[in-house]
């Protein structure tokens, strides 16, 4: 299963499963987009190269009536 997007341009990780339009994803070109599954690989992007979770499909909001 596919679990992450990651956007080049902006230098942003995606979670492809909670991903929508506020991550703005689609406004990227599709050669600045590649797609993951390695958690070891984002990881380093974030360590190495400082390349960010998206807080919009990351960050799931809690939703209490």
């Amino acid at each position: 299963m596919l679990q992450y997007i990651i956007g080049h341009q902006q230098k942003s990780v995606h979670a492809s499963r909670y991903m929508g339009s506020r991550c703005h994803l689609d406004d990227s070109a599709p050669e600045d987009k590649e797609f993951a599954d390695s958690r070891l690989y984002i990881q380093l992007l974030e360590n190495q190269q400082a390349y960010i979770p998206c807080p919009y499909c990351h960050q799931v909001p809690l939703i209490i009536d």
